[in-house]
């Protein structure tokens, strides 16, 4: 089981939509309109004070699979992931680490054994915002859709996956 602090579950669950503040800068390889990117690209994120501007899918893999651990200058990488049954990790996933979520489930049976457990999971893309927003070294994931409904907010665009 995935344990996740109790002050980020709050925070993540209460925090009014004004309580996120200033604007996300442009990364690359966006599209369209709204929020800088194509409404239904997926849109990785990290926190605003994060030694890195951009990830490439090669280092989302070796973070999200729980291979790399910190980002340069020794910040603790905090990943966190949707629910499994949802579309948005199911494309993420398929994008992102080259497998679906079932295929992922095995994998991280495997590890578990040996002491690694997969990034938490929060319940919403607005709980991935806000977390990845308040924590250090964090990175997520989002709609691009979603993440203009939530703008503004002090986040790093990290990379744009494709429809």
């Amino acid at each position: 089981m995935v344990r996740l602090g109790i002050r980020h579950l709050l925070i993540a669950a209460c925090l009014a939509p004004h309580a996120v503040t200033a604007q996300i800068p442009a990364g690359r390889g966006e599209r369209g309109e709204r929020g800088g990117a194509d409404d239904s690209a997926l849109v990785v994120i990290g926190h605003a004070g994060l030694p890195a501007d951009s990830v490439t899918r090669a280092q989302l893999r070796r973070i999200f699979l729980a291979r790399q651990r910190f980002w340069p200058g020794g910040l603790r990488i905090q990943a966190v992931n949707l629910p499994a049954a949802t579309a948005v990790r199911e494309r993420f996933s398929r994008a992102a680490l080259g497998r679906g979520s079932r295929e992922l489930a095995g994998y991280w049976a495997d590890l578990y054994f040996h002491g690694t457990q997969p990034p938490p999971v929060l319940a919403s893309e607005r709980a991935v915002l806000l977390f990845v927003e308040r924590t250090p070294g964090a990175v997520g994931y989002l709609r691009a859709a979603a993440l203009a409904a939530l703008l503004p907010a002090r986040v790093k665009r990290l990379l744009v996956l494709p429809p």
